[in-house]
């Protein structure tokens, strides 16, 4: 079975949080379940794709436009 995430790929993660939907566009460094290594914005975030509040994570096209939306910390 290939791994949910491929590294070198950008995925743009959904999150709902209590009054508000989060997400976090960035380019996998490395997946080991249930956690995702993400590059964005110069930060590198660790992902628990376990967690209640993921909802899902879209795969970028390579040409496409990314819109970038961190969560505010």
């Amino acid at each position: 079975m290939a791994p949910l995430f491929e590294n070198g790929k950008i995925y743009t993660f959904y999150f709902r949080r209590e009054q508000e939907d989060v997400n976090v566009t960035g380019q996998v460094i490395s997946y080991e379940p249930p956690l995702v290594k993400v590059e964005t914005d110069g930060l590198t975030r660790i992902i628990n794709c376990s967690s209640a509040a993921f909802v899902e994570a879209v795969a970028r096209l390579e040409d496409e436009e990314i819109e970038s939306s961190a969560p505010e910390e």
